[in-house]
């Protein structure tokens, strides 16, 4: 992994702001797993406690009709911070910026745990205004999601 500089100046903002939320700094990587990416994550990264870390993985690609569409690969919020309306308010965040970078709409793979039924994320989604995408199949543990963005 390779810390990176704010690729621009609405990025280092959206960073500025969820550090103040999360009430640690943050910082932009670079990950092989994750090429092209929006990487955010903890700078003083809690290897103890892989939940007490704040993640934000997203790129924004064209849409089969050549429409630019956010996919939002990886959100967690730490642990000590959930229940509490947080993962709201950081995704709204989020979503300022990709209306400000002409997103079309968001698609992501909401986690599904059919042995774990309060460790799944498709309600917290769905406030959102999230809807199901187009298939699943009912032993996968992701549930595709699809927002439509409207541009203000």
């Amino acid at each position: 992994m390779q810390y990176l500089t704010a690729p621009n100046s609405d990025l280092e903002s959206l960073r500025l702001q969820l550090a103040a939320l999360v009430q640690h700094q943050l910082c932009f990587m670079n990950h092989v797993l994750f090429p092209n990416c929006v990487y955010i994550t903890s700078l003083e990264h809690n290897n103890e406690v892989e939940e007490e870390n704040f993640y934000l993985i997203y790129e924004i690609k064209k849409d089969r009709g050549g429409m630019p569409q956010a996919n939002i690969h990886f959100l967690q919020i730490p642990l000590r911070f959930r229940g509490q309306g947080l993962g709201s308010k950081v995704y709204r965040l989020l979503e300022e910026v990709l209306r400000n970078h002409g997103c079309v709409s968001v698609v992501l793979e909401a986690r599904v745990n059919s042995l774990n039924p309060r460790d799944n994320s498709v309600g917290f989604w769905g406030k959102q205004g999230f809807v199901p995408g187009v298939h699943y199949a009912f032993d996968d543990e992701n549930f595709p999601m699809i927002k439509m963005l409207r541009q203000t």
